[in-house]
């Protein structure tokens, strides 16, 4: 099943590069330093937002490592195919089929629990005032304390701080066990 995920994984991004953002699936390294982190301000009744949760990659793990119930998971993606991979792997994760811009409407009463939102979203690929927006909205959810996540092909910079206006940049982690290796951004507002 693996294999004929990362080809259709791979399909994707051959139909629309700039929207998938990479060839294959986050490896599970770099899903563990994205949520590694996070651990010290996710409570039990916390809400975690995954920006472009593709087929699940980096889901899986902020499940495990951070120990929330599926039901405080939102995953927006807006890749229809992606979309209906995540709902047969995680059914009981509130998952939407929509832009990162709506992601304060999706999250509707759930927003007051919001502590961190973890970004899978090729930023840096998108549209500039796409990008700015984006951001935006997670500068507009994101409570004090709340921490965002962001992950970039580019080693030496991530641009995405360009972006930000309440967002403060706290940590930067690297993982070379990705296909392409990764920079891992965190910030807190």
């Amino acid at each position: 099943m693996k294999v004929l995920e990362s080809l259709a994984f791979f399909a994707r991004y051959v139909r629309n590069p700039s929207s998938v953002g990479a060839i294959c699936p986050s490896s599970r390294f770099l899903a563990r330093k994205m949520v590694a982190p996070l651990k010290h301000i996710v409570e039990e009744d916390s809400v975690v937002v995954e920006l472009g949760s593709g087929t699940g990659a980096v889901t899986k793990y902020i499940l495990s490592d951070l120990g929330i119930t599926p039901d405080k998971l939102f995953c927006i993606e807006f890749d229809k195919t992606s979309v209906d991979v995540l709902s047969e792997k995680f059914p009981q994760v509130n998952i939407a089929n929509d832009s990162a811009e709506n992601m304060i409407n999706i999250l509707g009463g759930e927003l007051k629990n919001l502590k961190c939102v973890v970004s899978c979203l090729p930023i840096l690929s998108l549209p500039e005032d796409c990008g700015a927006r984006i951001i935006e909205c997670v500068e507009k959810a994101l409570p004090e304390g709340g921490m965002f996540v962001q992950f970039t092909y580019n080693l030496a910079n991530s641009s995405v701080g360009k972006f930000m206006k309440e967002l403060k940049h706290v940590k930067t982690s690297y993982t070379m066990l990705n296909i392409p290796p990764a920079r891992i951004d965190f910030y807190v507002k």
